[in-house]
């Protein structure tokens, strides 16, 4: 629009100074290596008008020149951005499908001309690990860093999940304790940290974190009244490896009373009675938790016990039989029992109605030695055979070579 303006200014002004340009007189001269040229005055007039005209020409095409190439600028820079934003999601993309190589190039591509670069250098991290590149990872994390300072919790996050899935323990531990400096009530930190500690068995340090696990909630809390749990019966299992049964009875005692109603610290304790040969303790230990709930597991470890008065060991065991009647694992308990205390008959058919139920090689091995009791050496060698047969899985693979067609048997 203002260019048609100027051309019909520059018209109008023309039809206006023509007349009176041509109407000038005199000469002008010019004096060029003593030569005089003459130039009418109004030619001269109307050539320095037209060399005005032509510089202000002139300016109005650099600055069009100039608004155009913004644009020009503007239009490739939305294209690189284009481009890096479709690399990024590309990129995201390749590493949940778990292609690790083509993730890394595309999102550190896409890095180049995006405001998002601490999301592509994180991800690049993870999938250069994914490759057992631990040292690009590490760069990519360092970027990250310089790409976004003020984010030193996202990324020392992300360092120490990495860190952990590749077993570096102590490498994670130390960026955990660094931002648990920086965040003490982190919950991810927190999380993190119980499941480090979780993986290198320090249970004494997972039940110091608990307090705080369930303060700032974690987990939910049933999840961290297992946590509780499992941290004291494995404890109880590592003070009996490195101290001893005295120190395991110690600690049994300082449990809350909740964890010692629990099975699974009722087990643990159980089982290491066992392994020491505290028979007695194990009964009293035994009997005292059956009487809570029943426990599969602790009526297994009953018939292992070798107790002074087996006849009695026996009779309570019977008691339980009035809610499980056909417990294969109890029954099994009751025949080795019964064999302890010498009866014979009672050994034999309770172990005969387990083997009923499900037979296993325990249960044939000691229906074996009540009929060797019993004087029936046959069906003592029968049930040993009927036990080493259970033992053995049938393979599905036909291991007889098929049989030769007749052509080829000619």
């Amino acid at each position: 629009m203002k260019l048609k303006w100027i051309i019909l200014i520059a018209l109008f002004g023309g039809l206006i100074l023509g007349p009176l340009i041509s109407n000038v007189p005199g000469s002008t001269y010019i004096l060029l290596d003593q030569t005089a040229i003459e130039f009418k005055n109004n030619f001269a007039i109307a050539l320095v008008l037209l060399s005005l005209l032509g510089l202000w020409l002139l300016w109005l095409l650099i600055r069009y020149l100039l608004k155009t190439s913004n644009i020009t600028v503007g239009w490739f820079g939305d294209r690189n951005l284009r481009k890096a934003r479709q690399q990024t999601i590309d990129g995201m993309i390749a590493l949940a499908e778990g292609h690790w190589k083509t993730a890394e190039d595309l999102l550190i591509k896409g890095s180049k001309f995006r405001d998002t670069k601490l999301i592509n250098f994180l991800a690049a991290a993870r999938a250069a690990q994914e490759q057992d590149d631990d040292k690009s990872r590490d760069q990519y994390l360092q970027a990250a860093a310089k790409a976004q300072p003020d984010a030193h919790i996202a990324i020392g996050l992300t360092q120490a999940q990495l860190q952990i899935q590749h077993r570096q323990f102590e490498q994670a531990l130390a960026t955990l304790n660094h931002l648990r400096e920086m965040s003490p009530h982190h919950p991810y930190v927190l999380k993190l940290l119980h499941q480090l500690f979780t993986r290198l068995s320090e249970w004494e340090k997972v039940l110091e974190l608990l307090p705080k696990l369930r303060k700032y909630r974690v987990y939910n809390p049933e999840r961290i009244d297992d946590i509780e749990v499992i941290a004291w019966a494995e404890l109880l299992g590592v003070k009996a490896q490195r101290e001893g049964l005295p120190a395991v009875n110690d600690l049994w005692l300082k449990l809350p009373k909740n964890v010692r109603k629990r099975p699974q610290t009722q087990l643990a304790y159980a089982e290491i009675l066992a392994d020491q040969h505290q028979y007695d303790q194990l009964e009293l230990h035994i009997k005292d938790s059956m009487k809570q709930q029943w426990q599969e597991p602790l009526a297994q470890l009953y018939g292992m016990i070798e107790s002074q008065e087996p006849s009695k060991t026996l009779a309570t065991a019977e008691t339980w039989l009035k809610h499980k009647p056909h417990n294969t694992t109890l029954l099994t308990a009751l025949g080795k029992l019964s064999l302890r205390a010498q009866l014979w008959g009672k050994a034999k058919s309770y172990l005969e109605k387990s083997i009923a139920q499900k037979p296993t090689a325990e249960a044939h091995y000691y229906l074996g030695q009540a009929y060797r009791e019993l004087g029936h050496p046959i069906q003592e060698q029968e049930e040993y055979q009927r036990g080493l047969a259970s033992l053995i899985q049938p393979d599905t693979i036909n291991l007889l070579p098929e049989a030769d067609s007749p052509a080829e048997e000619a």
